[in-house]
């Protein structure tokens, strides 16, 4: 494995740990919600933007790298 494909996969397990996160919390707003616990709903759902934007910016960072890569790929071809 090279360091390119080492550092697309710790941000990737990044993502993957971080968006589990989110769906746990989502589940449990949800479960909040049925049960007509507002306050526990909004703490629950307290942070998920944060979160999400974490997610967004690192995977649009490796996106990028990525269209480098292959530009770079195909001028040297």
């Amino acid at each position: 494995m090279t360091e390119k494909e080492n550092i697309a996969g710790i941000i990737v397990e990044a993502a993957k740990n971080v968006l589990a996160d989110v769906q746990r919390r989502c589940t449990e707003a949800l479960k909040a919600l049925g049960q007509h616990d507002y306050l526990v709903v909004i703490g629950t759902l307290t942070g998920l933007e944060e979160q999400i934007r974490y997610v967004t910016v690192r995977l649009m960072v490796l996106r990028e790298i990525r269209e480098i890569q292959n530009r770079n790929t195909r001028r040297n071809i």
